[in-house]
């Protein structure tokens, strides 16, 4: 398998294509390259060689049969989740306090943060214009699991 990259990192073509990108071979489909850091300010790459190889699945699945994705909709998380991303849920993480999960709450299915305070449920979303809810003995709460990972294109409106 082989993927192009486009612009910088002369030192590491393995296939000389033309001056402005190169070809990098990848062994094992599920690796990519790690490149390192890059400033979010002031633009500039100061590492010339790839830093390691990173497999989104040793990131993100800690255990794959009980890892799933959901795709997120609405924007009551918003901005930390987006419509349209896909969320990583592992059913194997210890749910806690704080945690972003994916449930069922009376049938509907849902991500919010749990919130838990003396004895008492709340289901928080980060966007403030709607409100925190309050789970009540009469609510039936069924958690999927935690959200470990967010997926998004950033070309997708």
């Amino acid at each position: 398998m082989y993927g192009k990259v486009t612009v910088w990192y002369s030192t590491l073509m393995s296939e000389n294509t033309n001056s402005n990108s190169f070809v990098i071979k990848i062994e094992n489909p599920n690796v990519y390259p790690f490149f390192g850091d890059v400033s979010c300010g002031l633009f500039g790459i100061s590492d010339d060689f790839v830093e390691s190889y990173l497999s989104l699945d040793e990131k993100f699945i800690k255990n794959k049969e009980a890892t799933f994705f959901v795709r997120a909709s609405g924007d009551s998380m918003s901005p930390e989740i987006k419509n349209n991303d896909i969320l990583v849920v592992d059913r194997s993480r210890t749910i806690f306090s704080g945690a972003l999960i994916a449930f069922y709450l009376n049938g509907t299915p849902m991500c919010k943060q749990l919130i838990q305070l003396e004895n008492k449920t709340y289901l928080k979303s980060v966007n403030p214009k709607y409100k925190t809810i309050n789970v009540g003995h009469e609510d039936e709460l069924n958690v999927f699991g935690v959200i470990v990972g967010i997926v998004r294109d950033p070309y997708d409106n």
